[in-house]
């Protein structure tokens, strides 16, 4: 039965065999190609800058782990990038290092998994596997390579504590993982329950191992993580964390695997591909109601973080497919079960794929991810050496510490610095003349110039009303628009860019 299912997966192939791994390398080939091309042209934007400006603060790494508490993200990918950049004392450690990782976690799953040439294929040429996970240095990627490890070794971990110490590890890439590393755990009890043999007292005693070692890594997480100081960036949801309203979380079609491909459902359908596995299928389900309510009520999800649970499913397919996850019901009727999940799960992958062509004709045609490096071509001119940037939003100016050294003012805080908190104490409600009068202050005290960036188009004769970021609200009559624009001179207007709103227009005061 089990070759059979093997045979006519639509996933999963048989062994790797030395012809299957030359048609794997000449796959891999282009898809460096590709990278390097979107790595010659990627222009870092601010979630891959704040981590770089966070993990190299402090004068020490005790310094550094105290300015990083709070920040919403657990301490590994900053250890990483510090300990890159204490090596190669270089801005590029940043880009590199990502890269390193999103490369090796794509390497281990077109050389190592069971799947068919068309799904690796689908995999490596997708949003998450050739851009989102490998050219975006961000700790996302270090989740893929951690749950493809743990697939590509698990037969040889599952009943030894380098399980636990996988998971714990796990649980520091990202705060989402916590969940996939629960989930793993979960997957791997049930697996034992329905086990044909079942435990051992050794068998028990190993799970305790691996559950507190799972444990401890949770906990580094949490110490490190909460209580958040960026309170302004998560779910509008949070206050309303009740009971009654977890089926309105679950059923929500908005907020949570909107950005993957039609919602939560395609992924639940994709889960049944697993029924055979009763650890799969009840890990899956889990991980899926788990993360759906998390990124309802406490922090809300964008593509990066959604793609964390189909790299978790990728890592149970791999996993069933060498016989771990439990037995139970073998009927012949489970066999179109599991055969239409697992074309939805390719349906899912191939929906990946599809999204990758929108940032290949994106950086084709010259539009950049974000145009900060254009504001740092600007700052280095004579007239505006040394000038103050601020920014509408603030957290448009965190890019710029990759490429210049100008001093950063953040309006909605009152202060100079690098990195933003996103606190509901800022100033939630801007206006212009708040940001003319900052300028006008900061150029009397430094006389240095002021140069601005606004997110938001200001046009003369028409009144200003516009959210910039989360609930910030930036405002002005058509008097301080006249008044704005007779003392700010339009130097720049960086439009588009395909990132993540880093495109503005460049004022500088004085006029």
């Amino acid at each position: 039965m089990g070759s059979l299912q093997l045979k006519f997966s639509p996933l999963v192939g048989s062994n790797v065999a030395p012809n299957d791994r030359r048609d794997r390398l000449l796959l891999v080939i282009p898809w460096l190609a590709l990278i390097a091309w979107f790595l010659w042209g990627h222009v870092v934007w601010r979630d891959e800058v704040r981590a770089f400006s966070l993990a190299l603060s402090g004068s020490n790494v005790v310094e550094m782990l105290r300015n990083v508490h709070g920040e919403g993200h657990p301490a590994l990918w900053y250890l990483i990038l510090r300990g890159a950049h204490d090596l190669v004392p270089y801005r590029e450690v940043l880009p590199v290092a990502g890269a390193v990782l999103g490369i090796t976690a794509m390497a281990i799953f077109a050389f190592y998994s069971p799947f068919r040439l068309f799904i690796v294929a689908l995999v490596l040429f997708s949003l998450l596997g050739a851009f989102d996970y490998v050219v975006v240095a961000r700790n996302y990627g270090i989740g893929a390579l951690v749950m493809f490890a743990l697939a590509a070794l698990y037969g040889r971990v599952r009943n030894s504590l380098w399980l636990g110490f996988i998971l714990a590890v796990l649980c520091n890439t990202n705060v989402p993982s916590c969940m996939l590393a629960a989930a793993f755990l979960l997957f791997r009890l049930v697996e034992m329950l329905t086990d044909e043999l079942g435990p051992s007292r050794r068998d028990w005693l190993i799970f305790a191992g691996n559950a507190a070692l799972a444990a401890v890594g949770a906990a580094l997480c949490f110490i490190t993580v909460y209580p958040t100081f960026n309170n302004a960036a998560i779910s509008d949801n949070s206050h309303d964390l009740r009971i009654a309203n977890l089926f309105a979380g679950l059923l929500d079609a908005k907020k949570g695997f909107a950005h993957v491909g039609y919602g939560w459902v395609l992924l639940l359908l994709s889960c049944v591909g697993l029924v055979r596995r009763p650890a799969a299928l009840c890990a899956a389900i889990a991980a899926l109601v788990g993360l759906k309510l998390f990124f309802y009520f406490i922090y809300p999800s964008s593509y990066r973080h959604e793609a964390q649970f189909i790299v978790f499913l990728l890592s149970l397919y791999w996993m069933t497919a060498k016989g771990a996850g439990g037995t139970w019901l073998r009927e012949a009727s489970l066999n179109l079960v599991e055969h239409f999940g697992s074309w939805v799960f390719v349906g899912l992958l191939l929906f990946q794929t599809i999204l990758l062509v929108s940032p290949i004709q994106l950086q084709n045609s010259g539009i950049p991810y974000s145009r900060s490096a254009e504001v740092a071509q600007l700052l280095r001119k004579p007239e505006l050496s040394g000038a103050i940037v601020m920014g509408d939003p603030d957290t448009i100016l965190e890019t710029l510490p990759y490429y210049v050294d100008n001093p950063l003012w953040f309006l909605r805080q009152q202060r100079f610095g690098k990195v933003v908190r996103l606190s509901e104490n800022a100033r939630r409600e801007l206006s212009l003349d708040d940001i003319l009068a900052d300028a006008e202050r900061l150029h009397r005290q430094t006389g240095r110039p002021v140069v601005f960036l606004s997110y938001l188009k200001i046009q003369p004769g028409k009144d200003l009303r516009g959210h910039v970021m989360y609930d910030d609200e930036t405002f002005g009559s058509r008097d301080s628009v006249n008044r704005f624009l007779s003392s700010m001179r339009l130097v720049a207007s960086l439009r588009p860019s395909w990132g993540n709103g880093e495109d503005y227009d460049v004022y500088v005061y004085p006029r």
